[in-house]
């Protein structure tokens, strides 16, 4: 539809005297009409692409194989459905067909000038709410696509987030921050906590180029991060070489000195393993130190931008200590871990060893879980029994 209040008409008639009258009626409209004529031929069809009409005028009478042949013809071109017909007829015996054939309305001859003129009026006017509602119908669908659009943004930058925000964060810590905004710090009576590190890491380094060691401590980091999980251990942090987690929490359980025993067993033979490969290649090795301990921690969330949770107490500096008094590939245990897993491991004692800033202090090495309750194919594994031990805990 035209912008302006000029309607462009296309007449298509070969009727001298219609011609003239549809000329007369609508050269002397007060609205202002744009007239063009063309016969009734298939040729009409270029002139109707040429022109753009906002309505066509169709003389049926004569000849009418002609007119229902471009009837025919319009009503398959797509782009020409939304052009609305007037059909100018003397039979109305055919209205029903017309109307099959994409005709808007019908015109009976001889031609009234005033119901020429209305009719058309009220075609387009019909075509111009129509148009309009088509309007207003793809707008609204466009911003009801935007608003779904807009949405689905939210909700996976939202999904982006609560990733980012589980992998710095435990899952419980990570739901309780975005529910209340803030974590609330909380003591734990027993949590075991493991360090570790590389014995030699600044020589290590000398010999190894930048690149080199941040791969080969991502590989160490990752197989530890795959371990801890299968035994519901929580990864606290990395220093460096250094690497530092605790079991029994956020979710309390009993058996955590088990599981992070397990796991330093776990960790060490990974080490070993992956020393013997590298020996074979002619490389350096990289010595594992691991200590554990068991006591009291205080847990919660530090920062406002850049969280991190983390743990405070007597509890994690003695852990610290049993790491750095230990021998490279052996899990180091303080006596009071010692007396919790006892039953279930063969231990070594090492006597009473000083540590930095605390004094003398008990400390185990453990060889691995006693035969009673070691896997068939595995010796670090729990067998079905130690399961179910564990599971009662």
């Amino acid at each position: 539809m035209p912008t302006t209040t000029d309607y462009k008409i296309l007449s298509v008639v070969e009727d001298t005297s219609i011609l003239e009258l549809v000329s007369d009626v609508f050269s002397h409209a007060a609205q202002s009409y744009i007239l063009k004529a063309c016969p009734v031929g298939t040729k009409a069809i270029d002139e109707i692409e040429e022109t753009e009409p906002d309505i066509v005028l169709i003389d049926i009478s004569v000849p009418v194989d002609k007119a229902f042949a471009l009837l025919t013809e319009l009503k398959s071109y797509d782009e020409f459905s939304g052009i609305p017909v007037v059909a100018m007829l003397n039979d109305i015996n055919c209205v029903e067909q017309l109307f099959d054939l994409g005709v808007s309305d019908f015109i009976k001859k001889p031609l009234d000038r005033t119901e020429l003129l209305v009719r058309v009026k009220s075609v387009l006017s019909m075509r111009r709410l129509i148009v309009g509602i088509s309007s207003q119908t793809e707008e609204l669908e466009m911003q009801s696509y935007r608003l779904v659009e807009q949405k689905r943004q939210l909700e996976e930058e939202k999904r982006k987030s609560d990733e980012l925000l589980k992998n710095i964060l435990p899952y419980e810590i990570a739901e309780q921050l975005k529910n209340k905004g803030k974590v609330d710090a909380k003591k734990y009576r027993r949590a075991s906590i493991m360090f570790t590190d590389f014995k030699g890491f600044s020589n290590l380094s000398a010999q190894l180029e930048p690149e080199e060691i941040i791969q080969e401590l991502g590989i160490f980091f990752a197989k530890f991060d795959e371990i801890i999980d299968l035994h519901f251990i929580e990864k606290i942090k990395t220093i460096g070489d250094a690497y530092m987690c605790v079991g029994g929490l956020p979710l309390r359980n009993k058996s955590n000195p088990i599981d992070t025993t397990l796991a330093g067993l776990e960790i060490q033979r990974f080490v070993r393993r992956y020393n013997e490969q590298r020996k074979s290649e002619g490389l350096p090795v990289w010595e594992l130190r691991l200590g554990i301990h068991t006591g009291p921690v205080i847990a919660g969330v530090i920062g406002t931008k850049k969280f991190a949770y983390d743990i405070w107490g007597d509890a994690v500096n003695t852990a610290s200590r049993m790491e750095t008094s230990a021998e490279p590939g052996r899990v180091n245990i303080s006596g009071v871990t010692y007396n919790l897993i006892e039953e279930f491991f063969d231990c070594e004692y090492r006597g009473k060893i000083a540590a930095k800033n605390i004094g003398e202090i008990d400390m185990y090495y453990v060889n691995g879980l006693k035969v009673e309750f070691q896997s068939p194919d595995d010796p670090i594994k729990p067998n079905e029994h130690f399961k179910e031990i564990l599971a009662s805990f």
